[in-house]
């Protein structure tokens, strides 16, 4: 009997674990699955929580030095080269150093990306494989060497993994409050980040005197720091499940554009504060189709708060919008992946 073929997911943002579910749950069972996960905000507990595989950890986040990045991602690649067994394909979302290891062996690499204004030409190209929406021009991918291994799917990533999403009707009783806004904290330690400092402090203190009660996910240890004199306010012990936290949420408030893009793509009020100097061209998309409010004017965040009240209790009435949409970009996605990797896999026969 032949033996079985190898997947190996690689896992560097807590994103990725919501993301790369589908996968694994197609795969599973037909294919042996390798993991490796960096130590980054509650990447680690979200795995557990959702996942709960054996993994290997692999490299921290280096905050916001280039010279450090550089260094940790060197480490973090011969940290993957010698640990990482046996496999025949790699996955992940984006690949800066999954995508070297995979390339040095020989083996087939697939990418996931929606942000075009990283240094996406550092894994280019060592990928077989690259899924970007649709919203991002092609030509400014080829100038970072994506080229033959480029596909553009009619969609958003994040509307890939909430096709499967299930709301968790337990949720709130884990909160102390019924309706509230979710606050994320922008990474201010990002390498696209330069010179700027966050807002969040200003927006709890505007957000708490207007007697908005507030679910305050921090991504750092020191976020935490943000909330002190804030009543209204609540910080979980344990990761939450993002998903969960937006669609029960009456607005999201945040600096994270994968939690902008699921609560604009589930119906939910979306605030972007993004630190970035320009928004990816996926959110732009969605501001300019009004699914999406950008700011980083707290006064302006709180006039849109103030007119978007009526609409917080009107999208759970039709169910999660946009599912019909999100189960063909998901189907897409997932044809496009199985074909490609039968056919490498046939070919390494």
């Amino acid at each position: 009997m032949d033996k079985k073929k190898t997947i190996w997911f690689d896992i560097t943002n807590v994103p990725h674990v919501n993301f790369l579910l589908p996968i694994i749950r197609k795969y599973e069972g037909e294919f042996e699955m390798v993991f490796s996960l960096r130590d980054f905000a509650e990447t680690k507990s979200l795995f557990e929580k959702r996942i709960n595989k054996p993994y290997i950890e692999a490299g921290q986040h280096q905050g916001g030095n280039k010279i450090k990045k550089l260094i940790g991602l060197l480490k973090r690649i011969i940290t993957l080269q010698s640990q990482i067994p046996y496999f025949d394909v790699k996955i992940s979302v984006g690949g800066d150093s999954s995508s070297p290891v995979a390339w040095w062996r020989r083996k087939m690499a697939v990418t996931f990306d929606d942000n075009e204004t990283s240094p996406n030409w550092m894994y280019a190209p060592f990928t077989d494989l690259a899924f970007w929406p649709k919203f991002i021009s092609a030509e400014r991918l080829k100038k970072q060497f994506f080229n033959k291994n480029l596909y553009q799917y009619n969609g958003y990533k994040e509307d890939f993994y909430l096709a499967d999403y299930q709301p968790d009707s337990a949720f709130l009783d884990k909160l102390p409050f019924e309706h509230y806004v979710v606050v994320r904290p922008e990474n201010i330690k990002a390498s696209y980040v330069e010179g700027r400092q966050s807002i969040v402090p200003e927006l709890l203190k505007e957000l708490d005197a207007a007697g908005y009660n507030i679910l305050f996910l921090p991504r750092y240890e020191s976020d935490r720091d943000y909330a002190q004199g804030i009543k209204n306010i609540y910080m979980p012990k344990e990761a939450v499940n993002g998903l969960d936290a937006c669609y029960y949420a009456d607005a999201i408030l945040t600096g994270a554009g994968t939690m902008a893009r699921e609560a604009a793509c589930l119906g939910v009020p979306s605030v972007s504060f993004f630190a970035g100097a320009h928004l990816l061209s996926v959110d732009q998309s969605l501001v300019d189709a009004g699914k999406m409010f950008f700011s980083r004017d707290v006064a302006q965040i709180m006039q849109y708060l103030e007119h978007a009240k009526d609409s917080f209790f009107e999208y759970r009435a039709g169910g999660i919008a946009g599912l019909e949409r999100c189960k063909q970009v998901q189907q897409e996605i997932l044809d496009v992946l199985d074909q490609q990797i039968r056919a490498y896999l046939k070919s390494q026969n």
